[in-house]
């Protein structure tokens, strides 16, 4: 699946940082989503190495991801529709996985993500 990709790699980080709410407001849920469509859309003109969404991590819960190149690993920034409430977060991360064992996949990358285990993840 075209959409697995972004995800895993922003589940990487070991303690991505909080949404943090934005000024704009929307009517409903779905035009919130479509916002999200058209930052995705201003995204890809952008010097984004990738840009995934909008998907539904859950019931209400519509994302997207843009990630950037950074040093020796990316910057990922994401936007989340709960509902109609718009949010955003953005941190670093590092491609090294840390386990000289295991090379950098996204398997690997999946399997290390301790908070993804959690319950439902944040909301």
């Amino acid at each position: 699946m075209i959409h697995t990709l972004l995800p895993l790699l922003a589940l990487a980080s070991a303690e991505p940082v909080e949404f943090k709410p934005s000024a704009e407001r929307f009517a409903d849920a779905a035009t919130c989503r479509v916002h999200l469509e058209e930052l995705v859309g201003e995204a890809r003109g952008q010097d984004y190495v990738a840009v995934e969404g909008p998907y539904a991590i859950a019931e209400g819960d519509v994302r997207i991801h843009m990630v950037r190149a950074e040093g020796s690993g990316h910057r990922i920034r994401e936007h989340r529709c709960l509902g109609a409430e718009l949010g955003a977060r953005d941190w670093p991360h590092g491609m090294g996985t840390g386990d000289a064992e295991e090379p950098f996949t996204i398997e690997s990358v999946a399997r290390k993500a301790e908070w993804l285990k959690q319950d439902g993840g944040e909301r």
